[in-house]
């Protein structure tokens, strides 16, 4: 399956995340986004350091797709965000970072669960 199916099918298609990425563990490098969501280059690195310092995304939030979310919960591999009636959601694996956003109307609690569990899944399968 490709990196893309993934977004498209296990994120988006799950009806609980409105536009998904991955993104490279190491450097934040784009491996697949939905429709009409850009993770910029400075942004993926950015994700990559608020993974690695989880102080600084509960200090500053974080900047995806061009909007800035306040930290909400963070965790080791773990960071959750929100901006009005939207949100975010950030697991990493071993290799991947997976990034769920949801829109009005969907529960946020539904959207970090569909982003965690292909992050397990990921695990699961040595990624």
């Amino acid at each position: 399956m490709s990196w893309q199916t993934y977004v498209d099918s296990n994120l988006v298609g799950s009806g609980h995340v409105t536009q998904g990425a991955m993104l490279s563990a190491a450097d934040g490098s784009v491996w697949a986004t939905s429709a009409g969501f850009t993770v910029a280059p400075a942004e993926g690195a950015a994700v990559v350091a608020a993974l690695a310092d989880i102080a600084k995304f509960q200090q500053s939030g974080i900047t995806v797709n061009g909007v800035k979310y306040f930290c909400v919960k963070a965790a080791p591999g773990e960071l959750i965000g929100k901006k009005g009636a939207a949100g975010i959601a950030i697991y990493k694996s071993a290799q991947a970072i997976l990034v769920g956003v949801y829109g009005e109307g969907i529960n946020p609690a539904n959207c970090n669960m569909t982003v965690e569990g292909l992050k397990d899944y990921l695990v699961g399968v040595g990624y």
